[in-house]
């Protein structure tokens, strides 16, 4: 009969995503584990497989507490634009908590692809959630007229996408949160529409629509 674990397999699974996260796959050998976490290589393998298969089960920890704060972060309450930004910045600013060692899963993309599928499945699988959460998010944006006319939510949440990833490997060159808050800011400007900007063609169907809804418009008497 096997004897109930002792340990807090949640716990345990932070310690080795932090681990892992700091040093990367190949450079933490099984040792460092078996050091880190406590355990002995036994109940490591007996709890989570091998080291490749534990490292697989922290880095989507990792990304589950990304996907929930996005998650729980966007709703439909106060301008959309500036509730995007905000999300953004505290993502930027939960990773930059670990120092100089930037974002774990472009660490892992980084390190492990295009040979790992099972990382290259979790990259993507995490990627497409937030591409739809922003897309999302900028369609409300849209919708509300804070969004400048000449990008479709879909490309804008794609430069958001590529930004944000660029952005956690020039702050392991760069540590300094201005800078990464400058990007932020200037990218937010290119995507506002400007106080009091005239409408363009690209409005055009927008406000047709706007106008059906409202229904013919009185004559003067």
């Amino acid at each position: 009969m096997a004897r109930p674990r002792t340990f807090d397999e949640e716990a345990i699974l932070d310690r080795a995503m932090i681990l892992f996260w700091r040093k990367g796959y190949e450079a933490t050998a099984m040792s460092d584990l078996v050091a880190e976490l406590g355990l002995g290589r036994g109940s490591i393998y007996a709890a989570f497989g091998d080291k490749h298969q534990l490292f697989i089960r922290a880095l989507g920890r990792y990304l589950d507490h990304q996907t929930r704060l996005l998650g729980t972060a966007l709703d439909d309450e106060g301008p959309a634009l500036a509730q995007l930004r905000d999300v953004l910045g505290r993502l930027l600013a939960a990773d930059a908590a670990s120092g100089t060692a930037g974002c774990f899963s472009v660490n892992s993309i980084a390190e492990l692809l295009p040979h790992d599928e099972e990382v290259a499945k979790l990259a993507r699988r995490n990627l497409q959630y937030a591409e739809e959460a922003f897309t999302a998010q900028l369609e409300r944006a849209s919708r509300d007229g804070e969004l400048a006319p000449a990008v479709t939510p879909r490309e804008g949440a794609r430069l958001l996408l590529n930004l944000v990833q660029g952005l956690q490997i020039m702050r392991k060159v760069d540590p300094d949160p201005a800078r990464a808050a400058a990007c932020l800011d200037s990218t937010f400007a290119l995507l506002s529409r400007s106080p009091g900007a005239a409408a363009t063609p690209d409005d055009a169907p927008a406000m047709a629509s706007a106008a059906l809804a409202a229904g013919p418009t009185p004559r003067p008497r």
